[in-house]
């Protein structure tokens, strides 16, 4: 049966890194929160990761962290990475419902993206953030590398160069070789069990040794 054992821990250790590709960052937190009501006006937009986000360029530009609403952007700034943060300036606009979207590359290498929206609703008198300042050096909303949009400029149209695969409210992968790497773990436990039998059965019909052969 000790050779059972080390099978079964062999298949064990085959099948730990198709567990750990499977591990992407999600969002724990977030500020404002998902279905909050801002009240007070906004300087920034947070997000908090279960693990660190890597920051491929080192200026922030490998997330996207978009601020919407009406079709229109109201970042202010480029996205700052600070180990499993995320954060954007931002200056909002009139009353209503904005949306965030985000892009990631978590700390496997992959990319994780979501969207989530809340309420903006600033005490009366509150002037909205106004449009046309001086554009930011770099933008969420556009690639990275490329000139932003004022605060509260248009949101490009779905197809313009500058605009960006919306992110989807389900974290997502663009490992296309997760699901190979999750057959052939499975492949290895499936040999692994076969090999476990053959153990079993061999010696269930092992012949009896002369001590174990009955005495006159």
């Amino acid at each position: 049966m000790a050779t059972a054992g080390v099978v079964l821990l062999a298949a064990a250790l085959a099948l730990a890194p198709a567990a750990a590709a499977s591990a992407h960052d999600y969002l724990v937190e977030s500020s404002p929160a998902s279905g909050a009501t801002q009240t007070e006006p906004l300087t920034q937009v947070s997000l908090t990761f279960n693990d660190r986000v890597l920051d491929l360029t080192g200026d922030g530009k490998s997330a996207i962290l978009q601020v919407t609403s009406g079709g229109r952007y109201f970042e202010t700034g480029c996205p700052t990475i600070l180990d499993r943060g995320v954060t954007v300036p931002v200056a909002l606009g009139a009353a209503g419902t904005y949306t965030v979207d985000w892009q990631a590359v978590s700390a496997d290498g992959h990319t994780v993206s979501g969207t989530y929206g809340f309420e903006y609703e600033p005490a009366a008198g509150t002037a909205p953030a106004s449009t046309g300042s001086a554009s930011p050096t770099c933008g969420a909303h556009t690639t990275p590398g490329t000139a932003e949009a004022s605060p509260g400029a248009v949101a490009p149209t779905p197809g313009e160069a500058v605009s960006t695969a919306a992110p989807t409210s389900a974290p997502s992968s663009t490992d296309s070789g997760l699901p190979l790497v999750i057959g052939i773990g499975i492949a290895i436990v499936v040999l692994a069990l076969i090999g476990v039998l053959i153990v079993i059965l061999t010696a269930r019909r092992k012949p009896p040794t002369p001590d174990d052969t009955p005495q006159d």
